[in-house]
């Protein structure tokens, strides 16, 4: 398929089985509605989602986890061996703080979009006695990751075991996402039915407020720094790599387009082994579509449950957000398992993550883009500006 004479792959089944699945159950929830079905009908299909949301997270908890001793793993054994830019570990670094400040910031000012609980007896996510827990376990994630990059050569068998976990979990991430067509029509409809079209404002505002900062950031801050290699830079860098921020798009992937954006970055002048080290990188470090991502997600659940916001719990969000940002996950749906693990360790009621799986794969789909923006603006300015001196001994 081409969209304005670029090749994009897409695939088409999982995005058409998600509109679809999103048309009939509003449509089948308004006829619920309008011929005044009973409780008993809203609350069976309710459960059925509940079941499927339920399932979902207890596959976030281990996903994170492993994702995250990998990440960690991977993050000190890139400064261990010290191969990658200094200045463009930096540009990430900075370029994600900035991504989490912004999206805690537009999350909180966009202001409240609270719908009553239609279903108040599937209210929590269960598990209260693992909660007290979590934080833990991620912090214990970190420790192993630093320590399982630490131990030289004799761990090497230990790594390849890390790695080969994390890649499985995140994989069997996508392999549920791809029943959540099934899952969103149940949890959709029975809302639909009793509160109306009002239940779907939350989320398309989270997806027009997600869309909108990434463009922002997308302009505002790399279109800046690309400035500096010269006027004419935003736009060429634009012209040779929109292929690439439409491929991510579509699938929800920032990794899927890796052979592209390679060739993208050759096709700017930039030598194939110097962008694919920098490619890597920023891949790995400049995260700043998930990090926006969860700072909005996380603020407008937040409202959406009616749950006041104070500077400490702003505060709160950050850090965690930064943490989370060290995950080395590149499947579908990244960002939303991070989020579920998240408003667990707050304690949300579970339907605050209702709103996230209705326009699911839009916002993974705007966070993937910025990540491959992010990695891809950063290959073109190490280049560029001399940023591929590797780190001091």
């Amino acid at each position: 398929m081409q969209i304005h004479g670029i090749p994009v792959k897409l695939k088409l089944n999982s995005t058409v089985l998600m509109i679809a699945s999103f048309i009939v159950s509003v449509l089948v929830g308004l006829i619920l509605g309008f011929a005044g079905a009973g409780r008993g009908v809203y609350v069976t299909m309710y459960t059925v989602g509940m079941a499927y949301l339920k399932l979902l997270f207890l596959l976030a908890l281990p996903l994170i986890l492993l994702n995250l001793v990998s990440g960690v793993m991977q993050r000190v054994q890139l400064q261990s061996d010290r191969s990658s830019p200094a200045r463009l570990c930096f540009f990430h670094s900075i370029a994600v703080v900035g991504a989490a400040i912004l999206g805690l910031a537009a999350g909180g000012i966009t202001g409240s979009s609270m719908i009553p609980a239609t279903f108040a007896g599937f209210a929590d996510f269960g598990l209260r006695w693992l909660r007290p827990l979590v934080p833990w376990l991620l912090f214990l994630s970190v420790l192993i990751g630093a320590a399982a990059a630490k131990i030289g050569p004799e761990g090497e068998e230990a790594r390849r075991m890390i790695s080969s976990l994390a890649d499985v979990t995140a994989f069997a991430g996508t392999l549920w996402l791809r029943i959540l067509p099934v899952g969103l029509f149940f949890l959709l409809c029975p809302m639909i039915g009793v509160r109306g079209l009002a239940v779907l404002w939350p989320g398309v505002k989270l997806v027009l407020v997600t869309a909108f900062c990434c463009v922002a950031y997308g302009v505002l801050v790399y279109g800046y720094q690309l400035h500096h290699c010269g006027r004419d830079c935003p736009m060429h860098f634009l012209r040779n790599f929109k292929s690439v921020l439409l491929q991510a798009f579509a699938v929800c992937s920032s990794g899927s387009g890796e052979g592209d954006a390679l060739r993208s970055l050759w096709r700017m002048g930039i030598e194939e082994e110097t962008g694919r080290t920098a490619w890597h990188c920023g891949k790995l470090l400049g995260k700043t579509g998930t990090v926006l991502y969860l700072g909005i997600a996380c603020m407008l659940a937040v409202r959406y449950v009616g749950m006041p916001v104070s500077v400490h719990s702003g505060v709160g969000f950050f850090v965690w957000i930064l943490l989370f940002s060290m995950a080395g996950m590149k499947y579908r749906g990244s960002g939303l398992y991070c989020v579920l693990v998240l408003l667990f360790m707050i304690g949300l009621p579970m339907r605050a993550a209702v709103p996230l799986l209705v326009f699911e794969w839009l916002l993974d789909g705007c966070r993937s883009a910025l990540n491959s923006a992010a990695a891809g603006t950063g290959a073109y300015l190490a280049d560029k500006l001399g940023w591929m001196l590797p780190m001091r001994k």
